[in-house]
């Protein structure tokens, strides 16, 4: 047992204080909702309850995921070494029996959530799995065989990408909603046709039963088809949300400077910060879900592709503008990761955009709405499965660049030179040097 020299104690302590302020806020949060539940229940909103407890479950669960991370801090600060991670290849076999499970696992919960009043209760584990094994097998599938540093790295860019990124990038949405609500009020004060409609849609919204989509979706579908608020979800989603939330996901990558051995464990970690966010987002998005539970979280599995693809390659650019001073490669990384988001939130949108101008003319059928939806739920098809085929080649491919690498500095893991403290892999660093 070594002391830890005071600049790797500092970014320790840091950890620790980072990890538990996700588990206290995560905790917090879940005990809100279970109040928040009881009330509910007690005043007979079936849909809110089923909501809340769903999430809040959730929000344990995703606690308790943090653990790990805060574990391994603890044991650095007391100057005990962490053994470094591996990851198994996957193999094919393993992938379409995990994939079988989780399908027996979709099927069970949606039987109980539609065959029982209160079915949901019994189905929340086939939720919780649901969500999280589609995450665990995409990202075995990325990671298996690759460098990824330290148990207790991966573990922090985990937590990072689950709580760290995803408040880091739902702040900084919120504050571009924030501003677009504030010009609409300012052109609302100048326009007061424009205030008449505001308080029109606030009226109908304030009168629809909470927690029922459906009639929400009936109120606001007439505003929601509109050319020019279209254009403006469109801008959003499809392209400011994923310059954000790509840039946000795997940012911690970057302070950990030359302590990446190599591109291929950029992408690991990049796909596991990825992964933590397609969690805590998953659970939250699926939470609602009370109707057409399988197909919602069968949806949330395709997104959770979506994201950990995008930031294990977004954490390759990192690692190779760090490492081998390859800025291109970034910035490359950057935009085809913002691409591939961006496409999907968009095929998303013109699918919806669709079918609800469908349900405005009683489900019938006209060219542009079919174009709309075919080509939507189409793209969005082409890109799940280009996604489905490129992540094991990736994958194989960063084994053969990176397998050099891990046998040059195998006893580095293990022991770094006294001579050399910066050059420290037990740990998440904050801080170059």
């Amino acid at each position: 047992m070594q002391p830890l020299p005071n600049f790797i104690r500092r970014r320790q302590i840091l950890l620790v204080i980072l990890t538990f302020v996700g588990i206290f806020g995560l905790t917090i949060r879940c005990a809100y909702l279970v109040v928040t539940s009881i009330y509910s229940t007690n005043h007979g909103s079936d849909n809110a309850n089923f909501s809340n407890f769903l999430e809040a479950l959730a929000m344990l669960f995703c606690a308790s995921l943090l653990l790990p991370a805060l574990i391994y801090s603890l044991k650095r600060l007391k100057g005990q070494e962490i053994p470094p991670g591996s990851i198994q290849l996957v193999k094919i076999w393993q992938v379409s029996a995990l994939v079988v499970l989780w399908m027996i696992f979709l099927t069970a919960g949606a039987l109980l959530v539609s065959l029982f009043p209160h079915g949901w209760a019994v189905a929340a584990p086939f939720f919780l799995l649901g969500i999280s094994l589609p995450i665990f097998i995409i990202a075995w599938v990325s990671a298996g065989g690759l460098p990824v540093g330290s148990r207790q790295r991966l573990w922090s860019a985990f937590g990072f990408g689950m709580v760290g990124g995803s408040v880091a990038s739902g702040l900084l949405e919120y504050l571009v909603v924030g501003l677009a609500a504030l010009g609409v009020g300012v052109l609302a004060i100048a326009k007061p046709e424009l205030r008449i409609i505001i308080d029109q849609v606030k009226s109908q919204v304030a009168n629809t039963r909470a927690g029922d989509m459906q009639a929400l979706l009936t109120v606001l579908a007439p505003y929601l088809t509109n050319p020019i608020v279209i254009l403006a979800i469109l801008f959003f989603a499809a392209l400011l949300a994923p310059m954000i939330e790509e840039a946000v996901k795997p940012a911690v990558l970057w302070f950990l400077g030359k302590r990446l051995r190599s591109p291929a464990e950029g992408f690991v970690l990049g796909a596991f910060c990825g992964a933590g966010f397609a969690t805590l987002e998953g659970f939250l998005a699926a939470s609602g879900a009370s109707e057409m539970w399988a197909f919602g979280l069968a949806g949330r599995a395709a997104a959770s592709l979506m994201h950990i693809t995008g930031s294990g390659i977004v954490g390759w650019g990192i690692a190779s503008a760090r490492l081998d001073k390859r800025y291109g490669r970034l910035v490359l990384s950057y935009l085809a990761s913002v691409s591939i988001h961006g496409l999907w939130n968009g095929s998303a949108i013109l699918a919806v955009y669709g079918a609800l101008r469908m349900m405005l003319q009683n489900m019938q059928l006209d060219w542009l709405s079919t174009i709309f939806v075919v080509g939507g739920v189409g793209m969005l098809f082409l890109e799940l499965v280009l996604m489905l085929a490129v992540l094991p080649l990736v994958n194989r491919s960063l084994r053969r660049s990176a397998s050099p690498v891990i046998a040059a500095v195998q006893s580095d893991i293990i022991a770094p030179p006294q001579t050399s403290p910066e050059r420290d892999t037990n740990e998440l660093d904050f801080k170059s040097r």
